[in-house]
């Protein structure tokens, strides 16, 4: 009977172990204040497909030669959203180090200030602004 007791609490044992590697723990993204939010869900809107075609076509015919856009992946945007106090990006037009055009954009406050320092972003994480994008030509459609 010790035994069989023993073997169980043992089985119990490993069987709880597992269940917690199992287990995915994903950071919780931070939260905006109530006035954060809202200055957040005012800044830009969704613009419909066929007028943002129309605007690339357009800027397109005028600057043939000058990179038509750049990529960001989700994971840069998603981390500097995330930071404390973050309600927006912005986005600055650049010199790449080939001297070609590009963008860096950083995380705006509740005021519309970048938030270019630790000091501003009321965290301790690690910040610094988005950058290294993939030019198009060279990653994108024809």
């Amino acid at each position: 009977m010790k035994k069989m007791l023993t073997t169980l609490c043992l089985a119990a044992f490993v069987l709880a172990c597992q269940k917690d590697q199992d287990v995915n723990v994903t950071p919780q993204k931070t939260l905006l204040t109530a006035e954060e939010a809202r200055v957040a869900a005012s800044i830009g809107t969704l613009v419909p497909f066929k007028e943002a075609k129309a605007q690339m076509a357009a800027f397109q015919k005028t600057s043939p030669d000058e990179i038509r856009g750049v990529a960001f992946g989700k994971d840069v945007i998603e981390k500097l959203m995330n930071q404390k106090g973050v309600v927006g990006l912005r986005f600055y037009f650049t010199k790449d180090n080939d001297g070609k055009n590009s963008l860096v954009f950083v995380g705006i406050d509740k005021d519309g200030r970048d938030i270019t320092s630790l000091a501003n972003a009321r965290t301790t994480e690690d910040g610094g602004a988005g950058g290294n994008a993939y030019p198009c030509p060279g990653f994108c459609n024809p």
